[in-house]
């Protein structure tokens, strides 16, 4: 498997670290969990897609919109 390196600045490492706490996973989980959303995102917008929604009992808590 494969190793990276990354730098992060101090503030957005302890976002990481929190993230990671909050769901009680590795920073790596939450790294490949970013990584994944990510990329289905990108395949989104890529067919034609412009707003993603957040939903929670089929209501809509959030849209995400892309430009």
């Amino acid at each position: 498997m494969p190793r990276i390196t990354l730098e992060f600045t101090d503030e957005l490492y302890r976002k990481l670290e929190d993230l990671a706490r909050r769901d009680n996973i590795s920073n790596v989980e939450v790294i490949r969990r970013a990584l994944a959303l990510y990329s289905y995102a990108q395949e989104e917008i890529a067919e034609g897609t412009r707003k993603l929604s957040i939903t929670e009992q089929s209501k809509v808590i959030k849209n995400i919109v892309f430009d």
